[in-house]
C-alpha cells in the first residue's frame, strides 16, 4: 500500500518541478520501505507466537519443562512428528525458493528425524547464520520443501522476501544517496568545478567505498551488506560512463575494459557471497547510469554497447546460479529502454548500426532461457521461466518489426530469420534427447512454426498484431496447465483479450483476390486455432490444477469465440469470392463439424464435442435470416438445389454421426434435425409454386407432399427403430410428428374451403382431405400399437373424419348438380339436405350396429347421438320444405332406417366392456 502511495505522491511532486521519473523513483523506494519496515515488523510477531507455540507443545509432548527433556525420552514415532510441526512452521515463515538470499546449493532430500527427542525451542530462531545442527537441519527441511513445490509458488514471493529481510532504512537511504550522486555528477558537468579528474575520482572513490564497507561487514551486516556493495557497483558505473559520454578522460575502449571488469567484479562478489540481491541491485544500478546522466544527445552506439557488457554479465551469472529475477531484470531493463529508444529517436539511417545490438541482446536472453531449464534441480527439473521463454519473442520481435519497418518486405523476412533460430534451437535441444528439456522443445518448435506461418501475412500486407498475440497466448496457456501456473494462465488470458481487440479494430474483414492466401482469411482463422487451443488446454489440464476464479467459465467463453472465428473466416472468403454463398457456407459448417468429429474420435475431449451442440443454432439461425431476407424480397430461391441437397446431405451425416457418440443428448437435439428438414421442404415447395406458377389446387397438392412425405418418414423410421439414436419410443411416435401435424390441419382446412373441379372423390381438395386424415389416421394406429394413449386422441381423430366424410358427400353432390362452393348455396338445397340426412343415417347405422355386435356401448351412444341430430333436423330443416320431392324421400328413408336400427341394432347391456 505503501509503495503505491508513494508511487503517486512521487509522480504528482515530480510533474511540478518537472522531473517526473525522479519523482516516480523516490516515492516508489520510499514507500518500499515503509512497506518493508511494516513487514519486518509483522514478521517479527508472527516468529515470537511461533516460539511461543512450539515451547507449548514441547511441554504438551513431554510433560515437564524443558529441562527434564534428557530424563524423559518419549517414543520415537512422537518425537519424529512434534520436529516435523516445529519445520512445517519455520518454512511457513521463512521461504526463499529462487535463492534471493540464500547461497544456490543443489537441492537435497529432507533430513529424517532421527533424534529421540523433541527440537528445543530455543533453536527455532530467525536467523540466516545459525550454527546449530539442529536449526540448519531444520532450515534445510523447509527450504527443500518449498523447493518441491516451487512452479505453483507465486512469482512476486522472493522480491517480497527481498524487501521483507533488509533494513528498510538503508534500502531508502541508498537511493537517496545514489540519485544524489547522480546529480552531483550532472551539476559538475554544468558548473565547471573543480577539475574533471577530482569531480569523478570523488563519485568514483564514494561507490568504492560501498562496496568495500559492504564487503568487509557482511558477517555483521547480513542481508545490508548485498545492498550496500549493489549500491556501489552502482556508482561505479555511474563514474565510467559520464567520464566515457562527457568528458575526453577515457577513450570509450578504455571504458567498456573498466565497465567489464566492473561487471566481473560484481558477479564475482555476489557469486562467492551467493547473493542474489547483490547482482540484481548491481546489475539495476548500471541500467539506471544513462538514463540519470542523460543529457538529450542521441549516442546509442555508446549506450547499446554498454547495455552489452551489462547483459554480458547477467549471460554469465545465468550460466552460473539459476537467479530467476536477474534475468528478469536485465531482460526488462534491456529490452524496455530499447524500446523506448526506438519510439523516440530511431531513424532508418540508423538500421545498420542497431541490429547487431538488437540481435545479440535477443540471442543473450534466448540462451539464459535455454540455461535456467537446463540446469534446475531434480525436484525442479524441466521447470520453464514461461514469461521470459514467450515474453522475449513478443518483445524482440516488435522490436524487429520497428527496425524493418521501412522495408516492403522486412516484416516477412525477420519472421523467417526468427522462425530459423527457433527451429535451430529446437534441434539443439533434440539432439540432446532428455526428458527434463521435451517441453522446452516443444515450445521452440512451435514457436518456429508461429513465425514461419508469419511470413506468408506478412508478405500479403497483414497485420501481425492479433495473429502474434493469440499464437503466444496459447502457448502460454498451454505452459500454464503443464506447470499449474495461474499466473501464466492470466498473462495468456490478457494476450488473448488483447489480440481480440487488435482483431475487433480491423473490422470490417476483408478478402483478397486469392483465395484464401490474401486479405483476412489466415489471420482470422489463426485467431480461432488460438482460441480453440485455449479450450483444449484446459481439457488436457492435470487433474489437480489450481484453477482462476471464474476460468471454467472463461474457457466456454474462447471456445464459443473460437468457434465463431472459425466459422467466420471461411464464410467470410466464400461471401467474398460467390455470387450465392449461403449454401456453400452451409457446406463449410458441416465440414467443420466432420472435422471435429474425426479428431474427437482420436481425442475425445469436449472442445471437440462442442462443435455438434452449435451445429444446429447455427442452421436455424442462418436459415432464418435467409428465409427473412427472401421474403422482404418477395423474391424466392430454391434452397434445395443440387447444392442445397449436398449441403443438407452432409448436415445430416455428420449430425447423426456426433449423435450416436453423444452418451446423452437434449432431447431437443433429436428433435430439431427432423424438423428443419420438414421446414426446407416446405420452403422448397413455395419456390416450386412460385417458380411453376401453380394454382390453388395445384400449390395444395404440392405442399401436402411436402409436409406428408418427411412424416411418413419419420413414421417408419420410429416403427423400424432405425433412428441412429436410440430414444422412448414416446419421444419420436407423440412429440417427433407434431409440426406435420399441424402442416396437416392447416391443408385439411385449406381443403374443405377450397372449390374444386373435376369429378367427385378425384379432385385435389378432396384427395388432400382424405390423405391428410389417413396419414393423420396411420400415425394414430403406430401410436395405439407401442404407447397407451389417451382416448382424446382418437374422439378428436373420429371427429375429423366425420367432417370429412360430410365434405366429400357435399361436395359430392356440388360438383354433380354444378352448384357454387358456398355456404348459403349449398344449406338451402335439397338434395344436399337429401344426402346430409341419407348419409348421416346411414353412418348412426353402421355405428349402431357395430356397437351393438361388440358390445361396445359408447360406439353404440355414438351413432345414436348422430341420428337424433338427423331426426331433429328432419323436423327444424327439412320438414320446412315438406312438399318437395327431395324432403319426402328424406322423411321415407330415415324412418325406414331408424326403424331397421331399432331391429337390428338395440343398445347393449350395461354391463358390457365400455
Amino acid at each position: 500500500m505503501w509503495a503505491l502511495i508513494g508511487l503517486i505522491a512521487g509522480y504528482s511532486l515530480g510533474a511540478l518541478e518537472g522531473e517526473t521519473f525522479i519523482g516516480v523513483t523516490l516515492g516508489l523506494a520510499l514507500g518500499l520501505a515503509l512497506d518493508a519496515w511494516r513487514k519486518t515488523a509483522d514478521l517479527q510477531s508472527q516468529l515470537e507466537a511461533l516460539q511461543q507455540q512450539v515451547a507449548t507443545l514441547h511441554r504438551q509432548l513431554t510433560g515437564s519443562s524443558p529441562d527434564k527433556v534428557a530424563q524423559q525420552p518419549g517414543p520415537e514415532t512422537t518425537t519424529t512428528a512434534a520436529a516435523n510441526s516445529s519445520l512445517d512452521a519455520i518454512s511457513g515463515i521463512w521461504t526463499d525458493p529462487h535463492g534471493v538470499l540464500t547461497p544456490d546449493v543443489p537441492l537435497q532430500a529432507p533430513p529424517q528425524a532421527t533424534t529421540e527427542h523433541t527440537l528445543p525451542a530455543s533453536t527455532v530462531t530467525y536467523s540466516m547464520t545459525s550454527d546449530a545442527p539442529a536449526a540448519q537441519s531444520a532450515l534445510d527441511a523447509a527450504t527443500w520443501q518449498q523447493h518441491a513445490s516451487m512452479p505453483t509458488q507465486s512469482v512476486l514471493k522472493p522480491l517480497f522476501t527481498l524487501f521483507r529481510n533488509v533494513s528498510p532504512l538503508v534500502l531508502a537511504g541508498l537511493a537517496v544517496l545514489f540519485l544524489g550522486l547522480s546529480f552531483l555528477a550532472t551539476y559538475f558537468a554544468h558548473q565547471g568545478l573543480l577539475s574533471m579528474e577530482l569531480r569523478l575520482g570523488f563519485i568514483g572513490l564514494c561507490g568504492v567505498g560501498l562496496v568495500g564497507v559492504g564487503w568487509w561487514k557482511r558477517d555483521r551486516l547480513g542481508n545490508n551488506a548485498a545492498l550496500l556493495q549493489g549500491a556501489g557497483f552502482a556508482v561505479v558505473y555511474l563514474t565510467l560512463f559520464a567520464s566515457c559520454k562527457y568528458y575526453p578522460m577515457i577513450d570509450s575502449s578504455t571504458a567498456f575494459a573498466l565497465m567489464l571488469l566492473t561487471v566481473l567484479a560484481g558477479s564475482g562478489l555476489a557469486l562467492m557471497q551467493q547473493s542474489q540481491a547483490l547482482a540484481i541491485l548491481a546489475t539495476a544500478g548500471g541500467f539506471l547510469v544513462p538514463l540519470l546522466t542523460s543529457d538529450g544527445s542521441n549516442r546509442f552506439v555508446a549506450l547499446f554497447s554498454y547495455y552489452g557488457l551489462l547483459n554480458a554479465g547477467v549471460l554469465l551469472m545465468a550460466w552460473l546460479r539459476q537467479w530467476r529475477w536477474l534475468n528478469w531484470t536485465g531482460f526488462i531493463a534491456t529490452f524496455a529502454i530499447a524500446l523506448s529508444w526506438q519510439l523516440l529517436n530511431y531513424h532508418s539511417a540508423d538500421y545498420a548500426l542497431v541490429q547487431p545490438f538488437f540481435a545479440v541482446y535477443f540471442l543473450m536472453y534466448l540462451l539464459i532461457g535455454y540455461w535456467f531449464t537446463l540446469r534446475q534441480g531434480h525436484q525442479s527439473r524441466g521447470f520453464i521461466d514461461g514469461s521470459l521463454v514467450f515474453g522475449l519473442p513478443l518483445l524482440s520481435f516488435s522490436q524487429q518489426l520497428l527496425l524493418t519497418q521501412h522495408w516492403s518486405q522486412g516484416d516477412s523476412l525477420s519472421a523467417a530469420v526468427y522462425a530459423l533460430i527457433y527451429a535451430a534451437m529446437y534441434g539443439l535441444v533434440r539432439r540432446q534427447q532428455r526428458e527434463d528439456l521435451r517441453r522446452f522443445g516443444q515450445i521452440q518448435l512451435g514457436l518456429a512454426l508461429m513465425f514461419a506461418s508469419l511470413v506468408l501475412p506478412f508478405s500479403q500486407g497483414a497485420s501481425w498484431t492479433a495473429f502474434g498475440w493469440a499464437l503466444e497466448a496459447a502457448g502460454l496457456c498451454w505452459l500454464g496447465f503443464q506447470q499449474q501456473s495461474r499466473a501464466s494462465r492470466a498473462g495468456a488470458y490478457l494476450l488473448m483479450t488483447g489480440a481480440l481487440l487488435a482483431f475487433a479494430s480491423e473490422l470490417p474483414v476483408q478478402t483478397g483476390n486469392l483465395w484464401l492466401l490474401n486479405g483476412d482469411f489466415i489471420n482470422i482463422l489463426v485467431l480461432a486455432v488460438s482460441l480453440l487451443l485455449l479450450s483444449l488446454s484446459h481439457d488436457r489440464k492435470p487433474a489437480a490444477t489450481p484453477l482462476l476464479p471464474g476460468e471454467n467459465s472463461l474457457t466456454l467463453l474462447w471456445f464459443g469465440l473460437g468457434w465463431l472465428c472459425w466459422h467466420l473466416a471461411f464464410f467470410a472468403e466464400l461471401d467474398g469470392h460467390l455470387v450465392q454463398p449461403h449454401l456453400w457456407q452451409i457446406i463449410a459448417a458441416a465440414l467443420s463439424l466432420g472435422l471435429a468429429f474425426w479428431l474427437y474420435q482420436r481425442w475425445p475431449l469436449p472442445t471437440f464435442q462442442r462443435f455438434g451442440w452449435l451445429l444446429l443454432p447455427l442452421l436455424y439461425c442462418w436459415y432464418s435470416a435467409e428465409f427473412l431476407r427472401q421474403l422482404d424480397n418477395t423474391s424466392w430461391q430454391p434452397v434445395l438445389s443440387l447444392t442445397g441437397m449436398l449441403a443438407l446431405a452432409l448436415v445430416l451425416f455428420f449430425h447423426y454421426r456426433w449423435l450416436q457418440r453423444v452418451k446423452a443428448p437434449n432431447t431437443l437435439y433429436l428433435l430439431a434435425m427432423p424438423w428443419l428438414v420438414g421446414a426446407l421442404l416446405v420452403w422448397q415447395a413455395r419456390y416450386l409454386a412460385n417458380s411453376w406458377q401453380l394454382d390453388n389446387q395445384q400449390m395444395l397438392a404440392l405442399f401436402f407432399v411436402a409436409v406428408a412425405a418427411p412424416m411418413l418418414l419419420c413414421l417408419w423410421l420410429s416403427v423400424q427403430q432405425r433412428w441412429p439414436h436410440p430414444a422412448a419410443p414416446a419421444l419420436f411416435l407423440t412429440r417427433l410428428p407434431l409440426p406435420w401435424l399441424a402442416g396437416l390441419l392447416l391443408l385439411w382446412s385449406w381443403s374443405l374451403l377450397e372449390p374444386a373441379t373435376g369429378l367427385p372423390l378425384l379432385n385435389m381438395p378432396d384427395l388432400v382431405m382424405l390423405g391428410a386424415v389417413a396419414v393423420a389416421g396411420l400415425q394414430w394406429r403406430a401410436i395405439q400399437r407401442a404407447l397407451n394413449p389417451a382416448p382424446l386422441a382418437a374422439q378428436l381423430l373420429a371427429a375429423g373424419a366425420f367432417v370429412s366424410a360430410t365434405v366429400l358427400l357435399v361436395r359430392a353432390i356440388q360438383l354433380s348438380l354444378q352448384l357454387p362452393w358456398q355456404f348459403d348455396p349449398l344449406w338451402h338445397s335439397s338434395e344436399v339436405q337429401l344426402g346430409l340426412s341419407v348419409g348421416w343415417t346411414l353412418l348412426a347405422l353402421v355405428l349402431m350396429l357395430r356397437g351393438h355386435l361388440l358390445a361396445h356401448r359408447l360406439r353404440w351412444q355414438s351413432g345414436a347421438g348422430l341420428l337424433a341430430v338427423v331426426l331433429v333436423k328432419l323436423f327444424l330443416v327439412d320438414l320446412a320444405d315438406a312438399g318437395s320431392l327431395s324432403r319426402i324421400v328424406s322423411f321415407i328413408t330415415v324412418g325406414g332406417l331408424t326403424v331397421l336400427i331399432g331391429i337390428k341394432a338395440p343398445m347393449p347391456k350395461a354391463a358390457v366392456t365400455q
